[in-house]
C-alpha cells in the first residue's frame, strides 16, 4: 500500500536526523520550519523545485519519491551504485549554467584519462586504450 507524501517526507526527514528547522536551512528553501510541518502531515503540496532540494538532502531522487508515494516498484533487480545516486541528486540540484559547466568538467576527466592510458600503453608497448 503506498505511503502519503508527507509520511514520506517525514520519514526521509527522521532518516537523516533533521530537525524542520535544519531542513529549511539545509535545503535553501525560502520558507519557514511550519512549511515542513505542513508538508509533512499533507495539508499543502511541495513543488517540483521544492521537491527537488528536499530529494538532494534527503540523498534521493524525485521520482523515488513519488514512486514511493504512488506504490510503484521498479520490476528489475537492479540497485544503482550509491556514487552515480548521489552525483545525479547534485546534478539535479544545480542550475542549467552549472548542469553544462559539470558536464563539461566530467567530459575532461574522462578524457584526459583516455589519454593517460593511451600514453601509458604506449610507453608499456601494449598499444591499447
Amino acid at each position: 500500500m503506498p505511503d502519503s507524501p508527507g509520511y514520506i517526507l517525514k520519514r526521509l526527514r527522521e532518516k537523516k536526523h533533521f530537525t524542520q528547522q535544519e531542513v529549511i536551512e539545509r535545503s535553501g528553501l525560502d520558507r519557514s520550519a511550519s512549511y515542513i510541518s505542513s508538508l509533512e502531515t499533507n495539508k499543502t503540496s511541495p513543488t517540483i523545485q521544492e521537491l527537488e532540494a528536499l530529494a538532494v538532502i534527503y540523498s534521493t531522487t524525485v521520482f523515488d519519491m513519488l514512486s514511493e508515494a504512488k506504490g510503484i516498484a521498479p520490476n528489475w533487480d537492479f540497485t544503482p551504485n550509491p556514487d552515480i545516486r548521489l552525483l545525479l541528486n547534485f546534478y539535479e540540484s544545480l542550475n542549467t549554467e552549472r548542469r553544462k559547466i559539470a558536464l563539461e568538467f566530467i567530459q575532461y576527466l574522462a578524457e584526459k584519462q583516455k589519454m593517460e592510458r593511451y600514453n601509458e600503453s604506449r610507453q608499456t608497448g601494449t598499444g591499447s586504450l
